[in-house]
């Protein structure tokens, strides 16, 4: 999924994002708020740098709820997984990981296509009612879009569970069975700590975000809360690009963002599909090489950014991991048990920078350099292997 032609065409406008949420279908256009810092106090610096390192570290695993006998549990069940759109690469990744790891359970896992059209997600939940299925599983998709469809299936016996959609921020709705929300905040929280720890605690920073994905919010949350805490002189300005006009809107904004404010001095793309536009805006203002970037999502590419250094930290998650711990919920779930309200952070966030991206391959692989004890976790916490 991550040959070059992909990443050169649409997938790599919409990109291997962290949350893919279609909140509307006309989306906005570019715009842009301020959102700069007191003008008082001096920086942390030690403690940015200390909230940096905290993730540099290959993570250990940690159970998302009790074990289980997932074999026995989930004999002759199914679970549907409908992702908000087959165009991006993270969707495939994840549910070709959760089918493979169905069948080593022993069940059906069935990955309903679309190309992100709504009437083809409602198809996908009416065949998981025609069928029987006993879980569905939204990736990225907004559930107040597909309701009356969702309240069906529940009405069916089904359980309907929301993944990959935004932080925990976001209030679970009590028309579904659960939901495995990201930490978004934190992901926030540690670009804006990097930014402060490269320009040692001078940052006028530039982020650009995406509106209509949901993790959006947190992200610039996360942004806010780590430069009031620790750096309450730095700057950030917040400019909004939607996700269908990655391709020139992050370029021209970095590139016109760097002619207006000859101050900024650093540029943080949230997701990293936006990165390669952002170091080609920060080229076309005559500043290349001299304006550190930090991203997130850990996208093999944009981890070679980083190896490169064309981009000062990537905050990578492993997809395999999210994968596997999507999966748990959901299996939880169609055997009738409660879904974990926090699942997804015991899948970690793991920082990469020049310093140890090559644990993650050269060039980079997807779900490498996070280690190997998770994979045994999970057989353990599922009774297999």
């Amino acid at each position: 999924m991550h040959n070059n032609g992909l990443r050169n065409g649409l997938v790599r406008r919409v990109g291997a994002l962290a949350g893919m949420a279609v909140t509307a279908i006309a989306l906005g256009a570019c715009g842009s708020d301020d959102a700069s810092e007191s003008a008082s106090g001096g920086a942390n610096i030690d403690r940015a740098e200390q909230l940096v390192a905290k993730y540099a570290k290959q993570p250990t695993f940690s159970p998302p709820g009790e074990a289980f006998d997932a074999a026995e549990g989930m004999k002759g069940k199914k679970i549907m997984g409908i992702g908000v759109t087959d165009q991006i690469p993270l969707v495939q990744e994840i549910y070709k990981e959760m089918g493979t790891q169905a069948k080593r359970v022993g069940f059906t896992f069935t990955h309903w296509q679309n190309q992100g059209k709504p009437d083809q997600w409602v198809q996908g939940i009416n065949t998981a009612i025609n069928q029987d299925y006993n879980a569905i599983d939204l990736l990225g998709i907004d559930p107040k879009l597909v309701r009356p469809q969702i309240e069906k299936a529940r009405e069916a016996g089904i359980k309907v569970i929301s993944s990959h959609l935004a932080g925990f921020g976001w209030e679970v709705p009590d028309y579904i069975d659960g939901a495995v929300r990201l930490p978004y905040k934190e992901v926030g929280s540690i670009l804006a700590a990097r930014s402060i720890v490269d320009n040692k605690g001078k940052v006028s920073a530039l982020a650009i975000v995406a509106n209509d994905l949901a993790s959006s919010a947190d992200v610039v949350a996360g942004l806010k809360a780590e430069y009031a805490a620790d750096c309450p002189d730095c700057k950030l300005k917040v400019v909004n690009v939607p996700s269908t006009q990655w391709t020139t809107g992050v370029q021209n904004e970095v590139s016109s963002g760097i002619q207006r404010d000859p101050n900024l001095n650093y540029v943080i793309p949230i997701y990293d599909a936006m990165s390669q536009f952002a170091v080609a805006g920060i080229a076309v203002a005559g500043k290349a090489g001299k304006i550190p970037i930090s991203t997130f999502n850990g996208t093999p590419f944009a981890l070679d950014l980083v190896r490169e250094g064309k981009v000062s930290m990537n905050i990578g998650e492993n997809e395999a991991w999210i994968g596997r711990a999507m999966l748990d919920a959901n299996m939880r779930a169609a055997m009738g048990q409660p879904v974990p309200e926090t699942t997804y952070d015991k899948a970690p966030l793991v920082v990469f920078t020049k310093e140890n991206v090559e644990t993650a391959g050269v060039p980079a692989e997807q779900s490498k350099g996070y280690g190997e004890e998770w994979q045994a976790g999970f057989d353990k916490l599922w009774g297999i292997g």
